[in-house]
């Protein structure tokens, strides 16, 4: 993924803390007749593995499942806050001769799957709807399945952890530009999509006039 230095993420629990928040990624793996896509939810393990873990399930009648059965490259890409950077909320000074842009954090997890068996797979799916349904009001739980609500299931559903070998980071947040005109678009964006402002605010906050 091209990127510049000044992108880089302020640290490896921002990056692990847009995949935990983001929890859906598109998922690309190679196969032989070309590039294969799914979009799957996904539950980190911080602790495994050098870069972590993650663990996902698909249905096994998708023809991606056989991929990732094979243990094939796959790539897992999270998105974060992102947005359109219009130059109408840069100062004029005298002109507003920036270009627009888009600003956006993105990670992008590689690796070789490696397929789970169906006790694997039955505990992955609960850990997922814990993550899922944690602090709702009302939340569901597995066991509203009913007997055998469970067992009926799996057989049609492959659980695989993916060891991330290698973890690409990109938070693109106005870091590049003037910082006035980064300055205009933060104070815009705290209106309409504070995320995103919040995430440029931390990113340039240590850049000085």
């Amino acid at each position: 993924m091209y990127s510049k230095p000044e992108f880089a993420p302020l640290s490896h629990d921002e990056v692990f803390g847009l995949i935990e928040a983001a929890a859906f990624a598109a998922v690309v793996t190679a196969g032989p007749q070309g590039l294969v896509v799914s979009h799957l939810p996904f539950v980190l393990d911080r602790a495994r593995g050098e870069n972590g873990t993650l663990v996902s399930h698909l249905a096994r009648a998708n023809p991606h499942s056989t991929l990732i059965s094979e243990g094939r490259e796959t790539v897992a890409i999270f998105h974060g806050p992102h947005g359109y950077i219009s130059p109408s909320w840069y100062p004029r000074n005298p002109v507003r001769d920036s270009a627009p842009t888009w600003n956006f954090a993105v990670v992008h997890c590689h690796g070789h799957p490696v397929p789970l068996d169906e006790h694997a797979t039955a505990r992955h799916l609960l850990q997922l709807v814990e993550v899922l349904e944690k602090d709702r009001d009302d939340r569901w739980r597995m066991r509203e399945l009913g007997p055998g609500g469970m067992e009926r299931r799996i057989p049609g559903i492959m659980g695989f952890d993916l060891p991330i070998g290698r973890l690409e980071a990109k938070f693109k947040m106005g870091q590049d530009e003037r910082l006035y005109d980064t300055g205009g678009a933060i104070r815009a964006l705290e209106q309409s999509d504070p995320a995103l402002a919040a995430m440029m605010k931390a990113h340039n906050a240590y850049r000085q006039d």
